[in-house]
């Protein structure tokens, strides 16, 4: 269940212009360069008017006696208040950024080889995916206010605007190995705006307030802006310092809080079953010491519904947009729990965030309380045994990599796992999301940058999967070959996004979502310490995928009573069949609906032959229940 929160808050990653602490957003990681010696850029460079004015507006010569600026003051974002303090080593380009905000408190580092966070929860992450590292090394040459010296970065014009009565020069800058940032200057020759691509959103950074510190201006007041009033944060400095050079241990990442988690029965080990519901791992958990069924996702935060945060006793505080699958997003506050347990593992002082998931509920046709991710994931070695239904989970110092089984390296991006692989010899970076029921989802852009669409020849575009954002719609195909580092999956069926997809499935930064439906021919073992997911292959794993043949999508209704039509795939049976939308199923094949639970419905869609009759009573509007019979038929070959 890929879904991406405001990660401010969760970390600092998308506060990219805190007084340029926090500037801009992978290639090859390298050592960070010593800022280069103090001169203007060359007369030849069509930028250099604009640079050099850069330059003498910011304070000129003096620059080059700044070693470290050190910044604290106030931030505000999704109604909460707080305070921030920023260390920016201006010599060789690193930064730390420490920020208490309501109930959340984070911290975060970076320099030209990546960055590190430290999530509220207090588990450490090092920043390592590709597009991760190029956003640092940006922001290592914001913080050596590269654009101030010649050399070390590719410049394009962006010419002239007036924007709220102010004139501004614009100047596309990609720094050697980094990713592009916009940088807007005023009259005055200050940097009043950035602007970069931050995965999938856009954010604007407005600086204002200029003041003279030690020989230098500086900004004391910054507004970050992704589109989203509930996700703009206002940082507003009360002190500025220029400090002496400091140690690298000021800029070195904190090592995770390991004393909040144990293993109530003393061992270092825990075992303990699952449900396996549409491809989901749901776990029974208990949050505050009462019953919680949460969904076990490997890059989620830690989240509990609305209606679970009221039974649980969770007040929740602030508004942060939540994106997931989808064309809308949600709002999710923060909440403090006394105790999360897992099995014999328990975490004490968990913080969650509080959502409301909407339709998903009845979209699995199973009740939740929430999810669990990351964190556990980042603090235990987590086996999941799909054939047998078993979860373990393992203090690190105890846990050794299964025997025999398929070593494939991973990073991490956005508290997610990416591993390299390939579809049919397509090679792309692929998230590992055991919260997705599906098997492979082809992201939006890798899709239109492969002329996927024309390499597959999909039949038909349709409702395929739903979540926090409503339900996404993709086509369909069969992937022959699926190479996971040293593993191969054939024939399973995955689905390409369209060009207008929106939310979490858009990100431009991945080429797909590798899920559940994959996952589960494996006995998978994740080991967040070394960035190693282990592959283990299950009896009945090569087996060839199956994909619903009635082109039904259908959700709970009536509490399970109903089911209700969400999507009807086009030239399906149940279209030729007059079945519509928001149609509503009160048995099949002479069963009462509440006979069986949603998956087992789709799977009596799914797996019997093609040419079997099946025959839906059907509810349209206020008008009588009336039978449609239908032929399944092989949709997806």
């Amino acid at each position: 269940m890929k879904m991406q929160a405001s990660r401010c808050g969760l970390a600092l990653a998308a506060l990219p212009a805190l007084a340029l602490a926090c500037s801009p957003p992978p290639s090859a990681p390298a050592p960070a360069a010593p800022a280069a010696p103090a001169a203007p850029p060359s007369a030849a460079a069509p930028e250099a008017p604009i640079l050099a004015a850069a330059r003498a507006a910011a304070g000129g010569d003096a620059w080059d006696r700044v070693e470290v600026i050190e910044s604290t003051g106030t931030i505000a974002l999704g109604g909460l208040t707080g305070t921030l303090t920023s260390i920016e080593d201006v010599a060789h380009g690193r930064g730390r950024v420490a920020l208490h905000l309501g109930p959340i408190d984070s911290l975060e580092g970076f320099d030209a080889t990546g960055g590190w966070d430290r999530a509220p929860g207090g588990e450490v992450t090092r920043r390592d995916a590709p597009e991760a590292i190029a956003r640092s090394r940006t922001r290592a040459w914001m913080v050596r206010r590269g654009y101030m010296h010649p050399g070390g970065a590719r410049y394009r014009d962006l010419g002239a605007r007036d924007d709220h009565g102010q004139r501004l020069r614009g100047l596309e800058a990609t720094p050697d190995g980094g990713a592009p940032t916009e940088l807007w200057f005023d009259d005055a020759g200050h940097l009043a705006r950035t602007s970069q691509q931050v995965s999938l959103f856009t954010v604007v950074t407005e600086y204002s307030d200029w003041r003279g510190v030690g020989g230098v201006q500086l900004p004391f007041r910054a507004v970050i802006d992704r589109g989203d009033p509930r996700a703009r944060a206002t940082v507003t400095m009360t002190d500025i310092q220029l400090r002496p050079a400091l140690p690298d241990a000021a800029f070195a990442p904190p090592e995770t809080d390991a004393d909040r988690l144990r293993f109530t029965g003393g061992a270092q080990s825990s075992e303990f079953g699952f449900e396996l519901i549409n491809n989901h791992i749901l776990v029974q958990a208990s949050v505050n010491g009462q019953p919680a069924r949460l969904l076990v996702d490997t890059g989620g935060a830690n989240l509990v519904t609305s209606a679970a945060a009221a039974r649980l006793g969770l007040s929740a505080r602030g508004e942060i947009p939540v994106t997931g699958v989808g064309k809308h997003d949600t709002s999710a506050g923060f909440a403090h729990g006394k105790t999360l347990q897992i099995g014999d593992v328990a975490l004490a002082d968990p913080v969650f965030l509080v959502a409301d998931l909407g339709a998903l509920a009845d979209v699995e046709g199973e009740d939740l309380d929430g999810l669990v991710g990351y964190e556990l994931f980042s603090r235990v070695a987590v086996r999941v045994d799909y054939p047998r239904r078993r979860l373990t989970l393992t203090a690190p110092s105890a846990f050794a990599p299964p025997a025999g089984a398929t070593a494939v390296p991973f990073d991490i991006a956005n508290h997610v796992p990416v591993v390299r692989g390939s579809i049919d010899g397509i090679a792309g970076r692929f998230w590992v999301d055991t919260g997705s029921r599906l098997s492979l989802s082809m992201m939006a852009r890798f899709t239109r940058d492969h002329d996927l669409i024309g390499t597959y020849h999909p039949r038909f575009e349709t409702v395929t999967g739903w979540g926090v954002g409503g339900p996404s719609r993709s086509r369909p195909v069969r992937f022959h070959e699926v190479a996971i580092g040293g593993a191969t999956v054939r024939e399973a069926v995955g689905d390409l996004l369209g060009t207008d997809t929106t939310g979490a499935l858009s990100d431009p930064d991945a080429a797909g979502n590798l899920g559940g439906g994959i996952l589960r021919r494996f006995v998978v073992t994740f080991d967040y310490a070394h960035r190693t997911m282990y592959l283990e292959p299950a009896a009945g794993g090569d087996a060839r995928e199956l994909y619903d043949r009635s082109g039904l999508f259908l959700i709970r209704a009536d509490g399970g009573h109903a089911l209700r039509v969400a999507g009807v795939t086009p030239g399906s049976p149940a279209e030729r069949a007059g079945v519509r939308a928001d149609d509503r199923i009160v048995a099949i094949d002479g069963a009462a609906i509440d006979s069986r639970r949603l998956w087992q419905w789709r799977a009596h869609l799914r797996e019997q032959a093609p040419g079997t009759r099946v025959v839906l009573r059907t509810q349209r509007g206020g008008a009588a229940a009336r039978d449609v019979a239908i032929a399944l038929t092989e949709l997806v070959p």
